[in-house]
């Protein structure tokens, strides 16, 4: 096919200003918000048409879920009872829960605040766990327990923290948790950065490097990789600059650093991405960084970006070897973002530990929307840097608080004495991030509404020039009143996200997704944003069938 084939008679609009809020839902049925405003950013290319006109074939589609009525492995019933076991098919591969790779981190209990008062963690605004399980619920799937990681379903949520006052902000809410019985409090600590603008963004320098192997040989997945590489063809500026780099059994440059500009070196290189071979995963992101490094660019992002499954069988298969280049090259202005495609054969463990060694973060696409919405709509501004090695200190008073307990964040922890160390590895925070962390926290007796609790403090290291910043807020007790607006939200998908994961303390509790779908009407009438797409999976989970026991809890890879 040749290049200009892919051009459309009508352009494509597409926006790149905003938040990075991936997954968030919109008011629709749909699991994703609603589009972005329209900018005049558009070469007319149609990317649609990559993953459109991309060969399927019958296991293809079994792959990615469109075969109704087909089951991978014998299927237990669903979450609480919700309906019967459905016998398997037939043996087709991968189906998609064959050979993915999910690792449990684990799942936090209440601490006594008076052996340890202080919460430690790195800030985190992966969203690849809440795309995950969309996908697998849409397919008619329950996620494994051990794919969930809260925060992510959280963060993946509308923000309505307040814009900040200066480049980083930070803010609490506390009120009685909605799920509990005895009197627990639920407090909120949100941290968010002030959004850029396309006006404002620097120039951006992306690697892409592109899993091009056999496993990737499917409409969902190399297909939709080439629209999102045609999507930022199409949207990025004139001064930007991209760079191809794939991999199989070898890995070998595709495009050299090339001006956005010229769209048809561009759109040839997406065209010779072609299927085969194993995957060298470590060949692919060496060279990656390797070209990286040749058209790194003092005045612009400079980001590696690896679009795969995370499958790798050919040579080193973990990312051990590779753990020092890719720290030391974040820290010097390299940063890695891994993007996920296609359940079924897929490795959640490895493209997640990936991003948050490389400072980066990880997202999860599953159809062309998300594409849109990841590649066209947002990856510009929100791969803007703003805070480097961010973590987050919560102190509680033991004085006023019995217990409490972190909810997600369980492979984010931090030594507490390592908070002021801004060597130690943390997350990193670009322009219109937001991080959402929920705390139960239980008082003692005769604490009076509006008491001082705690203190939640934020630090990083400015992107600037260096030097390292914080920032503080209060936390005092609850009025009784329920949550309201996005708080309410972000608890009723966190515990969404703890029912279905089925671990202890929750486990214990007596709430079921009926009274989440409850709870969530109430937010779709009072015109909540996301609200509308979280009762959709809501009743896609009621639906869903559950899985076969995930592997134990790992430890993450250092």
């Amino acid at each position: 096919m040749q290049p200009l084939g892919r051009l459309a008679v009508a352009a494509v609009s597409g926006s790149l200003a905003g938040a990075l809020v991936l997954t968030g839902c919109s008011g629709s049925d749909d699991l994703r918000p609603a589009p972005p405003p329209p900018s005049t950013t558009s070469r007319g290319i149609d990317a649609a048409s990559y993953v459109e006109d991309y060969p399927s074939s019958e296991t293809e589609d079994y792959a990615s879920g469109s075969m109704s009525g087909t089951a991978s492995m014998p299927l237990a019933a669903s979450v609480r009872g919700g309906g019967p076991a459905i016998p398997p098919i037939g043996p087709v591969t991968p189906g998609p829960l064959d050979d993915d790779t999910f690792v449990d981190a684990g799942t936090s209990g209440f601490v006594d605040t008076a052996a340890d008062a202080l919460s430690t963690f790195a800030l985190d605004v992966d969203t690849g766990s809440w795309g995950v399980a969309r996908t697998l619920l849409r397919d008619g799937y329950l996620p494994p327990p051990a794919s969930i990681r809260v925060e992510e379903w959280v963060n993946a949520q509308p923000s309505d923290l307040p814009e900040p006052d200066g480049t980083v902000g930070v803010s609490a809410d506390s009120t009685l948790a909605p799920s509990l019985t005895d009197g627990t409090q639920l407090v909120r600590v949100g941290v968010n950065t002030r959004a850029a603008t396309e006006a404002d963004r620097r120039p951006v320098n992306i690697t892409l490097v592109v899993d091009r192997s056999g496993s990737m040989d499917i409409r969902e997945r190399l297909g939709l990789v080439q629209s999102s590489l045609a999507l930022l063809a199409d949207s990025l500026r004139d001064d930007d600059t991209v760079s191809v780099v794939s991999f199989e059994d070898e890995a070998r440059p595709i495009l050299e650093p090339t001006p956005v500009s010229d769209t048809d070196a561009i759109l040839a290189a997406i065209d010779e991405l072609k299927p085969g071979g194993s995957t060298n995963l470590e060949a692919g992101l060496r060279l990656g960084y390797e070209e990286a490094r040749t058209s790194f660019r003092a005045d612009a992002t400079n980001i590696v970006l690896l679009a795969s499954d995370g499958v790798a069988n050919v040579g080193r298969t973990g990312p051990g070897s590779l753990v020092d280049e890719i720290r030391s090259e974040g820290t010097k202005g390299i940063h890695l973002v891994t993007v996920g495609y296609g359940m079924g054969n897929y490795n959640d463990h490895l493209m997640e530990q990936l991003a948050d060694l490389g400072d980066g973060f990880y997202s999860y696409v599953d159809d062309f929307a998300e594409a849109e919405r990841l590649f066209r709509d947002e990856l510009a501004t929100s791969l803007v840097p703003v805070a480097a090695e961010a973590r987050a200190q919560v102190e509680f008073d033991p004085d006023v608080v019995s217990s409490y307990r972190l909810v997600g964040y369980d492979n984010r922890d931090i030594a507490d004495e390592d908070f002021d160390d801004q060597s130690v590895d943390a997350g990193e925070l670009g322009a219109g991030h937001h991080a959402t962390a929920l705390y139960e926290v239980r008082l003692v007796d005769g604490v009076e509404p509006g008491a001082p609790i705690g203190t939640a403090t934020v630090q990083w290291t400015s992107v600037e020039d260096g030097g390292t910043e914080r920032t503080s807020t209060g936390l005092v007790a609850a009025d009784g009143a329920p949550p309201e607006g996005g708080l309410a939200l972000e608890a009723a998908v966190a515990d969404l996200a703890q029912l279905l994961k089925g671990a202890a303390p929750y486990a214990e509790r007596d709430v079921t997704l009926g009274d989440l779908a409850e709870r969530v009407d109430e937010l779709v009438d009072a015109g909540v944003p996301g609200a509308a797409g979280v009762a959709a999976l809501i009743r896609l989970a009621q639906q869903g069938r559950s899985q076969p026991a995930q592997p134990e809890v790992a430890p993450p890879i250092r």
